[in-house]
Formats: structure tokens, C-alpha cells, sequence
């Protein structure tokens, strides 16, 4: 069963060890008990290497060869996706008069 832990600041993903082949990755900006903090379950596969179920639509590899692989894969991710742009400015016009016949 997965421990209660004391979260870690400053980091955006966490990867907790639930038994001897599992693991999940909570991102840490979500309250523990509010089920969309898992972002990953990582599970080690039959042959070699690990599997990820991920349970949020971010474009990443299903198969690591390690779950370490996993966070850093997924939080170099997130250093490429987070970055914001300045909106798209709309330009702003008086409404058209209405023609007087």
C-alpha cells in the first residue's frame, strides 16, 4: 500500500512507489486526495524495461527502460509544453456607421 508522504516543493512530478513493480507519478500542483494528481501508473513489463499507463493526454512513449526514465521524460515534457506566448492581439475598430439613404 502506498505510504503518506510529506510532498516535495518546487517539483512539479513525484514518483511514488506503491510495491516491488509499481510505481505512480502524482504531479505535486493537485491535493493528493483529488484523483487527477496521478498523472502515471508505471508498472515494470514482462521482459525488460518498465510500461506507462499515462492517465492525462500528453503524447509520451507507453514503454522506459526505468520509471526514473519516466519522470525525467515527462518532466523535460513539461519544461517544452509549459512555455507561454504573448496572446494574439485582436485589432480593435469602431462599429461601422449605418449608411443614411
Amino acid at each position: 500500500m502506498l505510504d503518506p508522504q510529506v510532498r516535495p516543493t518546487g517539483r512539479q512530478y513525484d514518483l511514488q512507489r506503491v510495491d516491488q513493480s509499481t510505481w505512480i507519478i502524482r504531479d505535486a500542483h493537485v491535493a493528493t486526495t483529488d484523483a487527477r494528481s496521478v498523472v502515471a501508473c508505471v508498472s515494470k513489463a514482462p521482459l525488460d524495461g518498465v510500461d506507462v499507463v499515462w492517465l492525462h493526454p500528453v503524447g509520451l512513449p507507453t514503454h522506459y527502460r526505468t520509471a526514473d526514465a519516466v519522470l525525467r521524460d515527462l518532466i523535460r515534457h513539461g519544461r517544452r509544453s509549459s512555455g507561454t506566448t504573448r496572446p494574439i492581439p485582436i485589432p480593435h475598430r469602431p462599429p461601422v456607421k449605418p449608411e443614411r439613404c
